[in-house]
């Protein structure tokens, strides 16, 4: 009896098999394209301003506008800070920490010269650092690009930031 126990069991064993490994034979659905993904740059757009931060009365909201309007159709990301003219060296040091492919800085120029002179020593402390100014003097560091303030700025930026993620 216990023979045939084991008989039984083997044909089972074996039938089971059989059936398991007829089901894996070549009928199997086309594999599934793989899911459409969006591009992405590895790419941070950074953004620091004055004390007046985002507000409507300063370059900020619009340096930020067209910040936001280029890092979107390049699928990168934006971020900004805000900072005194006195914390701006640890702060520009802070964003290099986090990667920032490009430095967009729109503050007060005119408060006694120190937010244009900050930045400008950050890039020529940093000369692979990409930096745009809003309101620069045409004579600012080499890696520091000026972009004219005033009406239409956001585009301006739009098109500086993006022409900085070319370079990546």
């Amino acid at each position: 009896m216990g023979s045939r126990m084991v008989g039984r069991a083997g044909g089972v064993l074996v039938g089971g098999l059989t059936a398991l490994l007829a089901g894996c034979s070549g009928h199997h659905a086309p594999p599934r394209p793989p899911a459409p993904t969006q591009p992405f740059v590895a790419f941070n757009a950074c953004l620091v301003t004055g004390p007046s931060g985002l507000d409507a009365a300063g370059p900020g909201s619009e340096a930020w506008a067209g910040t936001q309007a280029a890092t979107g159709s390049l699928h990168a990301r934006a971020s900004y800070v805000t900072a005194a003219p006195t914390a701006l060296p640890d702060v520009l040091g802070a964003l290099l920490l986090r990667h920032c492919t490009v430095v967009v800085a729109a503050g007060d120029t005119s408060a006694g010269g120190q937010f244009t002179a900050a930045v400008a020593e950050f890039g020529r402390a940093h000369p692979e650092q990409r930096v745009l100014l809003v309101e620069a003097p045409a004579d600012v560091a080499g890696n520091v690009r000026p972009i004219a303030g005033g009406d239409g700025l956001a585009d301006r930026v739009r098109q500086a930031v993006t022409a900085a993620a070319g370079g990546n």
